[in-house]
């Protein structure tokens, strides 16, 4: 992915309040007799148990990247922790490199995500300090025409335990990705083994420091992944302060353009 543009990702200036009010809008509250629920507002969520599974449209919303559509659907009749994402984008003619911007991320969060977070937390916040395990699953595929994107874990890292606004520190864990959708214009500044899988790390600053490992070797599936091996590396490289906190764990797919569908099953993160 071109964090050139990553780096960018300020949502135009988007307070953590107006989007927590926009997440507050488009909740939908999980009616005991539906069996499937579905939510096409923008920044719209679905909560369910510790998770919520959030519409995030934000290069197209914020910056004006792209054009087209995206929904996030949960069954509640499915076995194994579930969501759906089906969505239409395509670049904007009018933008010279739009092919290079994140139009949407539709994606599921457990604990605090930009000014807002589920009643339960999910065990989060976090002292990185501490050694938590975070301890995730997850299975998932993408049906898509045109697809350029990545299937990512986002653990978000801050000095407070519940921040108001943007985060000093992202963590990004890239298990998939198609046509250059990975950190290329960051410094890769090592090859690491963790989680039975060799990464690529990648460090760059914006607004903010972002610190990316990408898998070698794609998979479609993780299990029994420890996320706090991630944040322990960081920390061992000094690019992360014991202090901070752990605040909260999204998965998702970053979508540059492409028509289709995602679907995720088996999907869990706990802490310890």
């Amino acid at each position: 992915m071109n964090l050139l543009h990553r780096a960018a990702r300020t949502r135009a200036g988007v307070t953590a309040a107006a989007l927590a009010a926009a997440l507050l809008i488009g909740v939908t509250a999980a009616p005991a007799q539906a069996a499937t629920q579905q939510n096409c507002d923008v920044e719209g969520a679905i909560m369910y148990g510790k998770y919520y599974a959030h519409n995030s449209q934000w290069g197209n919303t914020y910056n004006g990247w792209g054009y087209g559509s995206q929904c996030v659907s949960h069954s509640d009749s499915e076995l194994g922790n579930n969501w759906y994402s089906s969505f239409n984008w395509n670049n904007n003619s009018n933008i010279s490199d739009d092919e290079w911007h994140i139009k949407a991320w539709p994606s599921v969060v457990s604990g605090w995500q930009w000014g807002y977070a589920n009643p339960d937390h999910g065990g989060f916040p976090v002292r990185l300090g501490d050694g938590h395990q975070v301890v995730t699953n997850w299975d998932f595929e993408v049906n898509a025409g045109n697809w350029k994107g990545d299937s990512i874990y986002d653990l978000w890292v801050d000095p407070s335990q519940n921040p108001s606004s943007q985060p000093q520190n992202e963590v990004m864990i890239f298990l998939n990705y198609s046509d250059g959708a990975i950190p290329s214009s960051a410094d890769k500044v090592s090859t690491v083994w963790i989680g039975g899988a060799s990464w690529d790390v990648y460090r760059s600053w914006g607004s903010w420091q972002v610190i990316s490992y990408v898998r070698t070797s794609q998979t479609w599936s993780v299990s029994n992944l420890n996320l706090g091996e991630f944040t322990a590396h960081s920390q061992n490289a000094g690019w992360l302060d014991p202090n901070l906190y752990l605040v909260s764990v999204q998965a998702g797919h970053e979508i540059w353009h492409g028509q289709g569908t995602t679907h995720t099953w088996n999907y869990s993160v706990d802490v310890s």
